[in-house]
Order: C-alpha cells, then structure tokens, then sequence
C-alpha cells in the first residue's frame, strides 16, 4: 500500500516537473511566441501597405485621360488609307 502511494506521488511530482517542458516544446516559450507575433504584424503591415499601393495604382489608372487599352483599328479606315 505505501509502495503504491510512494509510486503514485513520484510519478504526480514527475508530471509536474515536466508539463512546462512539454508547453515549451509544443507552443514554444513566451519569448518565441512574442517574436512569432511581432512578425506576423509586421507582415500585415507590409501587406497592408502593398494593398494601399495597389488601390491607389488603379485610381490613378481610371482617372487618367488615356484609355487603359488602345482602340482597336478599322479594317475599313486602315483599307482606305493604303489606297
């Protein structure tokens, strides 16, 4: 019976001591978590700023004068102006 309680104490004292161990080694420790989300916002901020620069591209390209695609030429003008 003490046997048995001595083994059922070592083996809850030995989770115990592990279970950060095993945290750390799935979702890392709070530094790398800390860095992984830095990173990530950094991310979104240069995507954000591509997505802006992008919009603001085909603004300038629907307000411009010229059109976007060169009309297309006449069979028939193109006809005349060779004769």
């Amino acid at each position: 019976m003490i046997v048995t309680v001595a083994a059922a104490a070592g083996a809850a004292a030995g989770a115990w001591l592990v279970a950060p161990f095993v945290s750390m080694a799935r979702r890392g420790t709070i530094d790398d978590r800390a860095r992984a989300a830095a990173r990530a916002e950094a991310d979104r901020e240069d995507a954000l700023r591509r997505a802006r620069r992008r919009e603001a591209l085909v603004i300038a390209a629907g307000a411009a004068d010229l059109p976007a695609i060169p009309a297309q030429r006449s069979p028939v003008r193109e006809a005349l102006l060779v004769c």
